[in-house]
């Protein structure tokens, strides 16, 4: 036991603390728990819900600092994949190449442009 007045304070401080984040990582731990289930059984509307409900307990408590902000980001990520790939869906990988062509057409217009900017500088040296 500590024999100081502040070490007794800041002991019952971590205590309390200690027990309100106990409570906030039950309640994310058991939506993620419970969304894996469904998915597991097959269940893709029951997935979903617990979908939703793990993202925003994942929020909170990264809100109240009880998870980093990286951690709850990739517990969503992961989860959001794991129930996508249930369900099926197709749509991601048909808009993937739409976004690659256009990253191609960006591509081109700035090596143009780099293309231009370096004409007139060899001309220059040429004189």
């Amino acid at each position: 036991m500590p024999i100081k007045d502040s070490a007794k304070k800041y002991m019952r401080v971590t205590e309390r603390k200690t027990a309100r984040n106990k409570i906030v990582k039950g309640t994310f731990k058991g939506a993620i728990k419970k969304t894996r289930e469904a998915v597991k059984a097959g269940n893709t509307d029951e997935a979903q819900k617990w979908l939703k409900s793990a993202i925003k307990f994942l929020d909170k408590a990264a809100q109240k600092k009880v998870l980093k902000k990286n951690t709850a980001a990739r517990k969503k990520s992961r989860l959001n994949t794991l129930v996508k790939n249930s369900i099926g869906k197709v749509v991601a990988a048909v808009k993937k190449p739409a976004k690659k062509a256009a990253a191609k057409k960006t591509v081109t217009k700035k090596v143009a442009k780099k293309a231009v900017k370096k004409a007139p500088a060899k001309k220059a040296a040429a004189k």
